[in-house]
């Protein structure tokens, strides 16, 4: 074990061990995900298996609008946390996934590196908002939270955009934050995002899909997306203390799929294992341009009703045994390499989730005047589909 990854475990039992006295001392913090609406995935879980904690519309849990999920894996149960004394920047605070970082072994942190699951995710199912509650210790101090998280249209429909709210739940009923009363989103450091139009960065304020659909190189990413090597699918967004609103997706994503897909209508990809392992990424080689049909619904087998095709500048890997980067342009895999893809245990047919799942970035900050909400020791978090 390296001398790097025993002080995270000793800070990360001490972080551990602490959190009740920050929260009590440092309090202005928020301190935890609120369950009254929430009904966990009950144990015990397995490994690679999907989980949802039905997200309900009150605390009489009558009606479910989303849910909030976690594969088990490096991400354990029960999804979300919230976590107020970072072990590498004790500073920072994040809202992330709950579960271990998969380098180390260590409780996940804000400051873990990119790529090892930290977006905690919410699925919309009905067109409704869905709210998840926070508990709040208030206090004079202003603290503010980054939250990394993943929103899917989990809908029958697809969706046109979304709404991010912040508010509080009274008596059952959603009553919406108002500017200056202490809980507003924020820049990095904690200042509240005001009305007048200003730019922030990716990490502080943005709605992407994920690099590796569309979007350039960059210090994360190393490869250029597969459909656009250039641009990143993205919703443009407007935000004031209290509310993010997309406002517009870009026209490279809708010119290939229109609005932003369900889950239930993402079109499939063919993908190649390059490593071996099932535990990271596989490379989207091709996708299917027509219907993919399932021919068996437990191994998700079956057939592309229409042309198997490749943004990539070629089909197939190459000298070096790399797939070829993307060029942007679609063209047909040829027949022969469909045929050594079906005989070659390394690649097969997926769907493409990530048409469907947008990462939101955001920060979250609570400060005195906490403690005149309606209710002090709570807020909500909204999450309204746009059809």
């Amino acid at each position: 074990m390296s001398q790097k990854t025993t002080a995270r475990k000793i800070s990360a039992l001490l972080g551990a061990s602490l959190l009740v006295a920050a929260s009590a001392a440092n309090a202005g913090t928020i301190t935890g995900w609120n369950l009254t609406n929430v009904t966990l995935a009950p144990p015990p879980y397995t490994l690679n298996v999907k989980y949802k904690n039905i997200i309900y519309t009150n605390a009489a849990k009558t009606a479910t609008n989303g849910y909030l999920s976690w594969e088990e894996s490096d991400v354990q149960a029960p999804g979300m946390k919230v976590v107020n004394l970072d072990d590498i920047s004790p500073k920072k605070k994040c809202i992330m996934t709950s579960g271990y970082n998969p380098n180390d072994g260590t409780p996940k942190m804000c400051t873990d590196p990119v790529k090892t699951s930290k977006r905690w995710k919410i699925g919309g199912t009905n067109g409704q908002p869905i709210d998840i509650y926070f508990n709040v210790a208030p206090d004079t101090l202003t603290t503010f939270y980054d939250s990394m998280m993943k929103l899917t249209d989990a809908d029958v429909r697809k969706w046109k955009g979304f709404k991010v709210q912040l508010g509080f739940m009274v008596n059952g009923v959603f009553t919406a934050s108002k500017a200056l009363d202490g809980l507003g989103f924020s820049d990095k450091n904690g200042k509240f995002i005001g009305t007048v139009a200003k730019t922030y960065s990716n990490e502080v304020l943005s709605a992407l899909f994920a690099q590796g659909l569309a979007g350039a190189p960059d210090a994360e990413h190393p490869n250029p997306g597969y459909f656009d090597p250039l641009n990143r699918f993205k919703f443009d967004v407007t935000a004031a203390e209290d509310l993010i609103d997309s406002v517009r997706l870009t026209t490279n994503y809708y010119a290939l799929f229109g609005d932003w897909n369900n889950l239930a209508g993402v079109p499939h990809g063919y993908y190649y294992d390059n490593d071996a392992n099932p535990d990271t990424d596989n490379v989207l080689m091709a996708n299917c341009d027509g219907t993919f049909v399932v021919t068996d619904p437990i191994t998700g087998i079956g057939y592309c009703n229409g042309t198997w095709v490749t943004f990539r500048s070629q089909a197939g890997l190459d000298a070096n045994g790399i797939a070829y980067p993307s060029d942007g342009i679609k063209k047909p895999v040829p027949a022969d390499i469909l045929t050594a893809w079906e005989a070659n245990s390394l690649y097969a047919p997926a769907v493409l989730e990530d048409l469907a799942n947008l990462n939101l970035n955001y920060y979250i900050a609570v400060n005195k005047n906490s403690t005149k909400w309606p209710t002090p020791n709570q807020f909500v978090v909204r999450f309204i589909p746009k059809y």
